[in-house]
């Protein structure tokens, strides 16, 4: 297995050699305040951040509430099942006749304003300029209702940018997590280990042959027991936010109680020189929401269709229409 790396040209300000020096500079010229700069310090040497209180319960509560509504007015977004694919909401039965909770809903800021709001969140943006050191932008987000249960892995082969390195993935907790839902694990300072080498040298996964996922989890934990690294599960509350780097190896723990749920949203963000288009729309000038120094594209119009007119009815029934 060869060692491989990010581009070091390439990668973000806190990640590259000359970052201390950079730091030292900034704060003389006060670009830089100390929390920033003590937010940045670790981030470079742990791999994340917890940012606790971080969104109000007020707008999750409105998440969570176009959430539930969703399973009845059936919007045009996709959800990724295990052992469904990538399938339109509509398509779906009900819940519970999906047979597992391994299901997510896919880009709900598409059509839900509550999601757009915290995917453009003043706090989580102001955390994303300093990495990233110039405008983030999203590219996608996840709902999650219960815990993924998934293995130790690291974001950026699946999640792919111009600038593999050019990412952050973001973790919104939308309830309490309870031990038995399956809290977020993490590993601190495993955003430096060796990458993995998906064949060919490639530091990307390219959908082929799936076999290579077991061999890349199988890798991430041999290299963190080498490294004798920690492993931490995330106690979280309601409003909670955990940034972390691309390479940070994370994951579920198991659900040890079937019917806790373990809500969340979750987004990936890049920069604006590593993501300059939609991903799902790359041939096509982008729809920009831009709020509190960040961007999000939103798909192009027209509008919604059955939802939107599902929408208008409710706001009529509301006003007594």
């Amino acid at each position: 297995m060869s060692t491989l790396d990010f581009d070091p040209q390439t990668l973000p300000w806190a990640d590259r050699d000359d970052f201390p020096a950079a730091l030292d500079r900034r704060l003389a010229d006060g670009t830089l305040d100390d929390d920033g700069a003590a937010r940045l310090r670790e981030w470079r040497e742990r791999g994340f951040l917890h940012l606790q209180g971080a969104v109000e319960e007020a707008l999750i509560d409105r998440l969570l509430e176009a959430y539930e509504r969703a399973w009845t007015e059936r919007p045009p977004v996709k959800l990724l099942v295990e052992g469904r694919g990538v399938v339109p909401f509509a398509e779906l039965p009900p819940r519970a006749e999906i047979g597992h909770h391994h299901y997510r809903v896919m880009d709900f800021q598409d059509v839900e304003p509550a999601a757009r709001e915290i995917v453009l969140h003043p706090t989580i943006l102001k955390h994303l300029r300093l990495i990233f050191d110039q405008t983030p932008v999203a590219m996608q987000s996840l709902f999650f209702e219960y815990g993924s249960e998934q293995r130790g892995h690291q974001d950026f082969p699946y999640v792919q940018s111009a600038v593999l390195s050019h990412l952050v993935g973001c973790w919104v907790a939308c309830e309490d997590v309870a031990p038995e839902s399956g809290p977020l694990f993490y590993y601190p300072g495993s955003h430096r280990l060796p990458k993995f080498d998906w064949g060919g040298g490639s530091l990307a996964f390219d959908g082929r042959d799936e076999s290579r996922v077991a061999s890349f989890e199988a890798f991430l934990d041999e290299q963190c027991r080498k490294a004798g690294l920690e492993r931490l599960v995330l106690e979280a509350e309601k409003g909670d936010v955990l940034l972390w780097h691309a390479a940070l190896v994370h994951g579920g723990s198991p659900v040890t109680d079937a019917g806790r749920s373990r809500k969340s949203f979750v987004v990936h963000y890049s920069s604006q020189t590593a993501y300059p288009r939609d991903r799902r729309f790359p041939d096509r000038p982008p729809r920009v929401l831009a709020r509190h120094g960040g961007r999000l594209y939103l798909p192009p119009a027209p509008g919604l269709g059955r939802y939107a007119r599902a929408v208008l009815h409710r706001l009529r029934r509301l006003l007594g229409g």
